[in-house]
């Protein structure tokens, strides 16, 4: 069954990419905040956990986006 068109999985799919990206992103800057805290570098390990959970976030949408369209 070919469901290529079908706007509610188009939906999902846009959907999980945009969680992926939001949530790796907020999990980099909370877990950038607390390195901060811990070794007093204010902002400079919140920018790093940020940098990187961008990073992460769009290499798992881009992988998720390959998985959706072999199907």
């Amino acid at each position: 069954m070919n469901n290529k068109g079908n706007p509610w999985q188009i939906a999902a799919m846009i959907g999980s990419l945009g969680m992926e990206i939001i949530l790796l992103t907020v999990g980099g800057a909370w877990l950038g905040n607390k390195l901060d805290a811990v070794w007093n570098t204010k902002p400079f390990m919140l920018l790093a956990g940020v940098i990187v959970g961008l990073a992460l976030g769009f290499f798992s949408a881009i992988y998720t986006l390959k998985a959706f369209t072999k199907e």
